[in-house]
């Protein structure tokens, strides 16, 4: 079976990562809390404590040693903008107010100090009057995404193919490599309702054309809603989604798609996931395509995650789970398990991802259609390197606002497939480039 050297590059490159910053993590000579209280009065430790603390969003020690530092060396300004720092990065209106004014009271504030902090003064301010009058914030999102596929037709290794137990060859005229592009908008808002909930939702549109083949040619109509509350140290997080596809060559149809996930933050930089998830597909029939419904299914599903943070800028997501597709016809339903591993890393603008994961698809009854006798079994690897950010770090001067609110997006995905029949043998690479223009209003 053929090989991707690419694919052998992003592997090596995840482990080497993952490999160093571990050994990084683990090797760097952390101060620890009883260090701390056996000498609280030592600005410098103190300090270290706290820079560590923040590298691992640890806030509330944080700012804790800070506070405390800022009462004994009341007269250190720089220990009380540090603190200032980290209380505006949490959000902590009611703490960030209380700093100000006592930074306001310190002699050493210069002019231009003085006037960066009655800008954050008036900026809490015109915040806080915003979320008293619980205002949407509305936007409108318009895009491209451009596609290249070396096997858009997902032909199989052998070049043959099984139909009614015979083994038969492609058309001449099939086409493999091909790229299409979808062009999109949509439009939505989301609400702070409170300092532990939010909502959001979105309405789309989008137009899918292909270069050489047509059969991904279709007009996508879309809803998102998603609603999210924090109790104490849990995250939960509700997702609705509706698809509605209407392709052009081939058969229509709707899925929903309904998530509750759950994000437990039990240490500082960990968290546990946990989430549910339910489904339906219903396909549409006409003249053309008499008994596509036989593909309708329902689906409900279970996942279990684990999220490491090595500092705010790096971490590492690991998810397994399984679903269930009951269909209306068996040949058509299946049961699958799956396991993710993903390693972000965050720059200033840049996001780069590498992530791995490999799907196990077992079918509830064999297809006479394609091979008698023999229940399909597939294991779907897939390899992916993704690169994704905004151009607001690169506004420097009045003349590149336009860049403002674009967003970008690249990725190069390998994928193979190994199945107990030979018609679902393959591989393909897809390379992704996306541009999206979001105006706020």
């Amino acid at each position: 079976m053929h090989k991707f050297t690419v694919s052998k590059i992003i592997k090596k490159l995840f482990q080497i990562f993952l490999f160093s910053f571990i050994v990084l993590n683990n090797a760097a000579s952390e101060i620890t809390y009883k260090e701390i209280l056996k000498d609280p009065t030592n600005l410098e430790l103190n300090l270290q404590y706290a820079k560590e603390q923040e590298e691992k969003k640890n806030y509330k020690s944080t700012i804790a040693t800070l506070e405390r530092l800022s009462t004994i060396y009341s007269d250190n300004l720089d220990l009380k903008l540090y603190l200032l720092s980290i209380s505006l990065r949490i959000d902590s209106k009611e703490r960030t107010k209380s700093i100000l004014n006592d930074i306001k009271k310190s002699p050493k504030l210069t002019n231009d100090l003085r006037a960066k902090i009655e800008t954050i003064d008036e900026a809490l301010l015109k915040q806080s009057k915003q979320d008293k009058s619980g205002d949407w914030a509305r936007y409108v999102d318009i895009g491209t995404n451009f596609f290249q596929e070396n096997n858009v037709n997902t032909v199989s290794d052998t070049k043959t193919f099984y139909i009614s137990d015979s083994l038969s060859n492609y058309a001449a005229d099939t086409v493999y490599k091909d790229d299409y592009q979808d062009t999109f908008i949509r439009t939505g808002a989301f609400k702070k309702l409170s300092d532990t909930s939010s909502i959001n939702f979105n309405l789309g549109k989008s137009y899918t054309r292909q270069n050489n083949d047509k059969p991904k040619e279709n007009d996508l109509r879309s809803l998102f809603v998603n609603y999210n509350k924090q109790l104490n140290k849990n995250f939960v997080s509700t997702y609705y989604s509706l698809n509605e596809y209407n392709y052009i060559h081939e058969a229509d149809f709707v899925v929903h798609s309904l998530t509750l996930e759950d994000r437990y933050n039990f240490k500082p930089n960990q968290n546990i996931l946990i989430s549910g998830n339910v489904g339906l597909t219903e396909y549409r029939t006409n003249e053309t395509f008499g008994t596509v419904d036989d593909k309708n299914n329902q689906s409900s599903g279970l996942g279990l995650g684990y999220e490491y943070f090595f500092s705010g800028l790096h971490h590492v997501k690991l998810k397994l789970g399984f679903n269930d597709y009951n269909a209306r016809v068996d040949t058509y339903g299946y049961e699958n398990s799956f396991k993710t591993i993903t390693y972000t890393n965050n720059f200033k603008s840049i996001n780069v991802s590498l992530s791995r994961s490999i799907n196990n698809n077992i079918y509830d009854k064999a297809d006479s259609f394609i091979k008698a006798g023999v229940i399909r079994d597939d294991k779907i690897t897939t390899d992916a390197l993704s690169i994704y950010g905004n151009f607001d770090g690169m506004i420097k001067s009045n003349r590149l606002n336009f860049l403002k609110n674009i967003y970008y997006s690249y990725s190069h995905s390998e994928i193979q497939s190994e199945s107990n029949i030979l018609n679902y043998d393959y591989n393909k690479d897809i390379n992704k480039f996306g541009l999206t223009k979001r105006i706020m209003f």
